[in-house]
């Protein structure tokens, strides 16, 4: 199953080993993982509000602007036969709702178990959220709401104690795309509302406005003032949720507050300032044994056979669908412009056409991190830019890392696999074929110099997981 994004939140959470630190890119960078194919982020655009998309269900861990008022207030246009919103208090055209999965609930339940169980998981061996109780998904979770065609549904399901809810994206029959659980404690108003998932109990129709749609979208609203807008409606930002009551009067609604972006949030950085990586140093010789213990290095990841060409054409037309998926604008990562035959391949490894590659800008101020398992973008494939920081270094990502200066060889000590020999070029250095799946662990780095004596050791969270 593909990690969603609520997972990530939930790691960047675990400040173990260092405080909470506000500035943008590191907190986006500890928070993001785009999951393959339907999801790209950008690691130098971020939020200080740290927002959580699940298949079109939003919800914010900071400040809201919401508001309720009397059942006065301006009413919307409903089909009597339908009773489906045709038009809001504006008199704007409404997309319908999203229609009900006509799987049962125990089907629906049954197929999401696996993923429940991998979350549990995680968050045991992350000590994740306080606030769940690791209940296992069951018969005894209610199933809220349910939408959906064919077994491409997506559900949400209430604890037995109405603590957590947990959402479930299947995209097939037992293929959870995504799979997060959202403590109702922790993230809901002072009348019990989450934004983007639940709505005050008075409620009887939701629209939700979406970034970059014209017309609002009737939700589809389940129990307990649940709701979703379906498979449709992942990926895209919400803009407002209004909430009416059965008389069509609005009775609640939701603004999202104005997100500072890396543009907006950071000084603006000065044009001079690229990318400084460590000059190269040859070891006397390749360490085969962990110097701590004796035992033999797992071998560094091959060196992809791609051709620095080929890495260039294939991670180009996933930079385009990048740029095509509502990038928010940063005039760092803008400037450099679509990858091209001028983007220099730093670092490639894999087989075959498995790739994970870091290539660089020709003004060396971004990188563009680019995981592939197949020729095209047609395949599986993970992807996001990065803007160099004003110290000439890129912020700090679980995707690959950057060589400290006077270290020859690297050693990460990977959980499954034990200590690893990491693939050092150009500066930048990888342990494995980092995307897609994310199992974010926080492990041991240790540098050596050219004579083997070890001069840097850090912890650092990595994706451990690799294809």
């Amino acid at each position: 199953m593909n990690s969603d994004i609520e997972r990530l939140l939930a790691a960047a959470a675990d400040d173990t080993d260092h405080p909470l630190s506000t500035d943008v890119d590191e907190l986006l960078i500890r928070a993001r993982r785009s999951v393959r194919k339907t999801r790209i982020a950008t690691v130098s655009t971020a939020v200080l509000t740290t927002a959580v998309i699940i298949a079109g269900a939003a919800t914010w861990s900071a400040a809201r602007h919401e508001s309720t008022g009397p059942a006065n207030g301006p009413t919307v246009t409903i089909d009597p036969k339908t009773g489906t919103i045709t038009g809001d208090e504006t008199g704007r055209a409404v997309l319908p709702p999203p229609p009900v999965s006509q799987l049962s609930d125990a089907n629906l339940r049954d197929q999401c178990k696996p993923a429940d169980q991998e979350y549990l998981d995680f968050l045991r061996e992350r000590v994740a959220n306080s606030d769940d109780k690791g209940v296992p998904l069951g018969p005894a979770w209610k199933l809220e709401v349910k939408a959906g065609t064919g077994t491409r549904v997506q559900a949400l399901f209430l604890s037995p104690d109405r603590s957590i809810v947990s959402t479930c994206t299947l995209t097939g029959v037992g293929q959870a795309q995504s799979y997060g659980r959202i403590s109702t404690e922790g993230m809901k108003n002072s009348e019990g509302s989450i934004v983007g998932t639940r709505v005050p109990p008075r409620v009887r129709e939701v629209l939700v406005d979406l970034d970059g749609e014209t017309q609002p979208r009737q939700a589809l609203l389940g129990a307990d003032g649940f709701y979703t807008l379906g498979l449709d409606a992942q990926n895209k930002n919400v803009r407002r949720v209004r909430g009416y009551d059965a008389d069509g009067r609005k009775v609640y609604e939701y603004t999202q507050p104005t997100l500072p972006t890396a543009a907006t949030a950071r000084p603006s950085l000065p044009s001079n300032v690229t990318v400084k990586t460590a000059e190269p140093i040859t070891p006397d010789a390749v360490m085969t044994k962990d110097p701590l213990t004796g035992k033999a290095l797992v071998p560094a990841p091959p060196v992809s056979p791609l051709t620095d060409d080929q890495v260039r054409t294939r991670c180009a037309e996933v930079d385009a669908i990048y740029f095509g998926k509502g990038h928010q604008p940063d005039p760092v990562i803008d400037a450099a412009g679509p990858v091209d035959k001028n983007w220099a391949v730093a670092l490639k490894t894999g087989t075959g056409n498995k790739l994970t590659a870091v290539l660089i800008s020709p003004d060396r101020r971004v990188y563009a991190w680019c995981h592939m398992l197949g020729v095209t973008a047609k395949g599986a494939y993970d992807y996001t830019r990065g803007a160099v920081q004003a110290d000439g270094k890129f912020a700090e990502t679980f995707d690959f890392g950057m060589v400290p200066d006077g270290v020859a060889q690297l050693v990460v000590d990977l959980p499954k696999q034990g200590p690893t020999r990491a693939l050092i070029s150009n500066g930048f250095y990888i342990w494995g074929l980092t995307g897609g799946n994310s199992d974010i662990q926080k492990v041991r780095v240790r540098g050596y110099d050219a004579h083997g004596k070890q001069i840097y050791d850090i912890r650092k969270d990595v994706d451990a997981d690799f294809d």
